[in-house]
């Protein structure tokens, strides 16, 4: 079934992988994560397993106006808390906005920009997968506890079926990280290495 199913990862931009010095995690003081380069390694070869089996791959990424008009209120509270002047934006803007460059976005990649934790928030997720037929999901990225755990309760919601590829997601912490996969399985995902999910989801 790799004509009903998708890979979407979710964030792997270099400002939430890398934490690059002066970008938004160390402005807003959010930790760093974890696991980081063995994450990015896993994406890149489910990344590619995907594509070798015709499977789409949507990006999303995380972007608002540069003056934070259409950012979450708790994240522009949060800003102006931390004493950062009016208009710092959470866009993410140049190098790093971009999803890293060891799982860049290829021709024939579809990319979808949101504002929230939910990838199908305000987007055009939900009408992308529609229209590629799609009723299975991968998901892949970060955070796990943030937005990819709330994008795989939405996907769920929407009655897409859905598998988190365990080795291919990361969080700040192990802790959060764990719980998330717990809860994500409590709800109905499967959660698995990604080439099982692939497997799985594909067969």
């Amino acid at each position: 079934m790799a004509d009903k199913t998708a890979l979407v990862v979710i964030d792997m931009q270099n400002g939430f992988c890398w934490r690059p010095e002066g970008g938004l995690q160390e402005k807003m003081g959010w930790p760093a994560l974890i696991n980081v380069p063995a994450v990015v390694e896993h994406n890149a070869a489910l990344i590619a397993a995907a594509r070798e089996r015709g499977v789409p791959v949507v990006y999303v990424r995380y972007e608002t106006l540069p003056d934070m008009l259409n950012a979450m209120r708790i994240h522009r509270e949060a800003a102006a808390a931390v004493g950062l002047p009016a208009g710092t934006s959470f866009a993410m803007e140049g190098s790093e906005g971009e999803i890293v460059a060891e799982i860049a976005a290829q021709p024939g990649d579809y990319v979808v920009s949101k504002t929230r934790w939910d990838a199908f928030l305000y987007t055009n997720l939900e009408p992308l997968l529609a229209g590629l037929g799609v009723v299975n999901l991968v998901m892949s990225g970060v955070l796990t506890n943030a937005c990819v755990e709330t994008t795989a309760r939405a996907a769920l919601q929407r009655n897409f079926r859905v598998w988190v590829a365990k080795d291919c997601v990361t969080s700040e912490t192990e802790q959060l990280h764990e719980n998330a996969l717990l809860s994500m399985s409590s709800l109905g995902a499967v959660i698995a290495d990604g080439k099982q999910a692939l497997d799985e989801a594909t067969a």
